[in-house]
């Protein structure tokens, strides 16, 4: 067994009251879109002008998540220690924005379609990732995972595996999702169940052992981190990743003294799920909907975040759970009481 635990945090909040953002004039939509932005980020004065000149909001937001979780974990990255550093970012798609403006050159500027090359680069999916590696010299396994609602789970598993397989010493994991005219254009069209929201959040993963010698402070420990294909209309089926979890972190659910999930907006999903996990554990899950949005694929990772702020009145374990409609759950528990398998 190895044990993982979690010794820096930064996030980037959205903000709790949310605004309408005007999405344009384009038939068929409708303008004023509700959304949770995180306001007041001022990338040029946080992250230097040039940084913030050629990097897409996605990047920027990590990027500000990134620095304040390896201050938080006083963590420097040094020639004795980078090349074993990894990195793993989860991510819907990276940054709309950025492949719309680019696709959009190819058409609006003059011929041969000349597009501005500088703008390609925040395009790819793992931009974000290769960002954070330059600006923090991490050289190790660099990652980024595409999993939807699923992502930031999936961005720890991968962590995780990183870190047991002894491939990394330590790992910077999270996830982030940005707000922008483009991306609002996309969740109209493709969802459009509520405020969306945007923000980062990363965290400081890294074997126990290590830790210690290192004297390191231990914020929590990442215990069973479980993804899998499964219909998130069936309550047996949640219950089950859900399960599987409590059993790779060696708990039972009445360990556990809470239960965080998203609300998909999809009236047979999100019953599922509730009814699922209030039959596990004996409680009614917490939503964070009404104070972030839907931050989709960062969505776990800042209640993470929110979970690692709180001062709960003992010390048991909290699970997070994530459900895509589309055919998939995970589920991480969160604990001082949780052991990786």
């Amino acid at each position: 067994m190895t044990d993982i635990v979690i010794t820096g945090v930064g996030r980037v909040r959205p903000d709790r009251a949310a605004r309408a953002l005007d999405t344009g004039p384009r038939e068929g939509r409708r303008p004023g879109t509700l959304a949770h932005q995180v306001s007041g980020f001022a990338p040029e004065e946080r992250l230097g002008r040039k940084v913030a000149r050629f990097n897409s909001r996605a990047t920027l937001l990590a990027m500000d998540a990134a620095d304040s979780a390896m201050a938080d974990a006083g963590l420097t990255v040094t020639d004795d220690n980078r090349d074993r550093a990894g990195i793993a970012v989860g991510t819907t798609v990276g940054s709309i924005a950025s492949t719309v403006t680019f696709g959009w050159d190819s058409f609006n500027r003059e011929r041969p379609y000349v597009v501005n090359a500088a703008l390609f680069p925040n395009t790819v999916l793992n931009t974000t990732a290769g960002a954070l590696a330059i600006r923090t010299g991490m050289r190790g396994a660099n990652s980024t995972v595409a999993g939807g609602p699923s992502a930031a789970l999936q961005a720890l598993r991968h962590a995780q595996m990183s870190l047991s397989q002894r491939h990394t010493d330590f790992v910077l994991a999270g996830a982030v999702e940005e707000v922008t005219e483009a991306s609002l254009w996309w969740w109209e069209a493709a969802f459009g169940t509520g405020p969306v929201g945007e923000g980062a959040a990363m965290f400081v993963l890294e074997r126990g052992a290590d830790a210690e010698r290192a004297g390191r402070r231990v914020l929590a420990r990442l215990g069973g981190v479980v993804v899998r294909a499964a219909d998130p209309r069936e309550p047996e089926a949640v219950g089950r990743v859900a399960g599987r979890a409590l059993d790779r972190a060696g708990l039972d659910a009445a360990d556990v003294r809470l239960a965080v999930v998203r609300a998909t907006g999809n009236e047979e999903v999100d019953a599922a799920q509730h009814e699922a996990l209030t039959k596990l554990l004996g409680t009614a899950p917490v939503y964070h909907e009404d104070v972030m949005g839907d931050c989709y694929g960062a969505h776990s990772a800042l209640q993470m975040a929110w979970l690692l702020e709180q001062e709960p009145s003992d010390h048991r374990p909290a699970l997070v759970v994530a459900v895509d409609p589309e055919g998939a759950v995970g589920a991480v528990v969160l604990g001082e009481g949780g052991v990786t398998r």
